[in-house]
C-alpha cells in the first residue's frame, strides 16, 4: 500500500510540472522563435517573431514587430526596435531605439537616445537615462545611483541612494532615497511624493501639484530586525535559486550526450532510477564515514565528497532538461535526431523556470527538489561514463 502511495505521489508530482511547463510555454512557443547564443554574438537581422539572445558579449541591432530577449556579460543595444525588449545583463548601453516597453536589469545601465512608446522598468546598480530619451509612458526606476534627465510621459517612481531627476515629468513623481535632487530644467505635471533624508531642489524647479513629504512609520526595534531578518533570507534564496537555475542551464548547454543519455534513462525507466538516486544518497555518507576513519582513506573520502557535492548540479541539471524535452515532445517540436543548442536553451530555461517557481512554495517545493535531485542523481550516476566517453 505504501508503495502504491508512494507512486501515485511520485506521478501526481512529475505530470504536475509537466502541466505547469505546458502553461508557461504554450503562449510564448506557439509562435516561431529565433534563438541564438555564443560567448561574442552579434546581431542585425529582422524578425518576424518572438527572439532570444545570450552572449558573454552580445550585439543588439535586430528589429522585430514581437518582442526581443537578451542577456549577456556586456550588452550594446543599438538601432534596435521591438515590441517588448527584456534585458539583463552586468553592462548595458542603449541607443538610437525604438520599443513599446522596455525592461532591464543590470549592473551599470546607460540609455542614451531612444524611444519608448509605453512604459519603462529598470532596475541597476547605477543608472542614467539621457535626455535624448523620450519615454511616452510611466516610469518604474530603481538603483544605487539613479540619474535620470529624460522626460517621462506619464507618472514617475523612482527609488535610489542618490537620485537625480532633471527631466519633465507629466504625472505624479513619487520618489524615494538618502538623496534626492530635483535639477532646474524639471516640471512636474502632478504632485511629488518623496522620502528622503535630503532633498534638493533647484529654484528653478517647477511642481504644479502638492509637495507630500512622506516620513519613515516608526517601528520598534525588533520588529526592524525581524523585517531586516527576512528580507536577507528572500535575497538569498531568491538568489540562489536564480544562480542554480543558470547553472542549470550551462550544463544542460556544455554536456549534451551526458544531459540526452540521462532524460532517455528517466523517460524510460523513471521509478527504477529515482530507486538508484536513494541508493547513491543513503550509500554515499556512509560510504564517506568509513573512509574518514581508515587513515589511509581519508583522501580518498575526500575525492568522494568532492565528486558528490560536484554531481549535484548536474544531476538536477539531469532532471530539469528531461522535464524541458518532455515539454517540448508535448507541443510537437520533437525533430529528426538530437536537439540543437537553440531547442536545449530555450527549453532547458523554460524548464527551469518552471522548477524555480515550484521550488518557492513552501513545502512542495522542497519535495520537488529532492525528488528531482534524486531522479537526476541516479541517471547521472548511470549513464555519466558513457556519455563523458562520447565526448560530452
Amino acid at each position: 500500500m505504501a508503495t502504491l502511495s508512494n507512486r501515485l505521489t511520485s506521478r501526481v508530482l512529475f505530470w504536475t510540472f509537466i502541466i505547469i511547463i505546458f502553461l508557461f510555454a504554450t503562449s510564448a512557443l506557439l509562435a516561431q522563435i529565433e534563438s541564438r547564443s555564443g560567448e561574442v554574438l552579434g546581431v542585425d537581422d529582422v524578425f518576424p517573431d518572438m527572439a532570444f539572445f545570450a552572449a558573454g558579449d552580445l550585439t543588439v541591432n535586430a528589429k522585430s514587430t514581437d518582442d526581443i530577449f537578451a542577456a549577456g556579460g556586456e550588452i550594446s543595444v543599438d538601432g534596435a526596435q521591438a515590441d517588448h525588449m527584456i534585458i539583463a545583463g552586468g553592462e548595458i548601453i542603449i541607443a538610437d531605439v525604438a520599443f513599446r516597453d522596455l525592461i532591464a536589469a543590470g549592473g551599470d545601465i546607460n540609455i542614451i537616445s531612444g524611444t519608448i512608446t509605453d512604459d519603462v522598468v529598470i532596475a541597476g546598480g547605477d543608472l542614467n537615462i539621457a535626455s535624448d530619451v523620450k519615454i511616452d509612458g510611466s516610469g518604474m526606476l530603481t538603483g544605487g545611483d539613479v540619474t535620470i534627465d529624460a522626460a517621462i510621459g506619464g507618472e514617475l517612481r523612482a527609488a535610489a541612494a542618490s537620485l537625480h531627476v532633471n527631466g519633465n515629468v507629466n504625472g505624479d513623481a513619487h520618489l524615494t532615497g538618502e538623496e534626492v535632487v530635483l535639477g532646474p530644467n524639471i516640471t512636474i505635471g502632478g504632485d511629488l511624493r518623496y522620502r528622503a533624508r535630503k532633498i534638493e531642489i533647484a529654484p528653478s524647479a517647477v511642481v504644479t501639484g502638492e509637495i507630500i513629504v512622506l516620513e519613515p512609520a516608526p517601528e520598534p526595534d525588533f520588529e526592524k530586525w525581524s523585517v531586516k531578518a527576512a528580507s536577507a533570507i528572500a535575497v538569498f534564496a531568491l538568489a540562489f535559486l536564480l544562480g542554480a537555475g543558470v547553472l542549470v542551464i550551462a550544463i544542460a548547454l556544455m554536456l549534451p550526450s551526458l544531459m540526452n543519455s540521462a532524460s532517455e534513462m528517466i523517460s524510460k525507466k523513471p521509478f527504477a532510477t529515482l530507486g538508484i538516486g536513494v541508493l547513491i544518497a543513503i550509500a554515499a555518507p556512509a560510504v564517506i564515514v568509513f573512509l574518514f576513519i581508515t587513515v589511509l582513506g581519508a583522501p580518498l573520502a575526500l575525492m568522494t565528497v568532492a565528486l558528490y557535492v560536484a554531481t549535484a548540479p548536474v544531476a538536477l541539471a539531469a532532471f530539469v532538461y528531461f522535464l524541458g524535452m518532455q515539454g517540448r515532445r508535448l507541443l510537437g517540436k520533437t525533430a529528426i535526431g538530437e536537439p540543437g543548442v537553440g531547442a536545449r536553451l530555450i527549453w532547458s530555461a523554460i524548464a527551469t523556470a518552471a522548477f524555480v517557481i515550484i521550488a518557492l512554495i513552501p513545502f512542495l517545493g522542497g519535495i520537488v527538489w529532492v525528488i528531482g535531485y534524486l531522479i537526476g542523481m541516479g541517471a547521472v550516476m548511470t549513464r555519466g561514463g558513457r556519455a563523458l566517453a562520447l565526448k560530452a
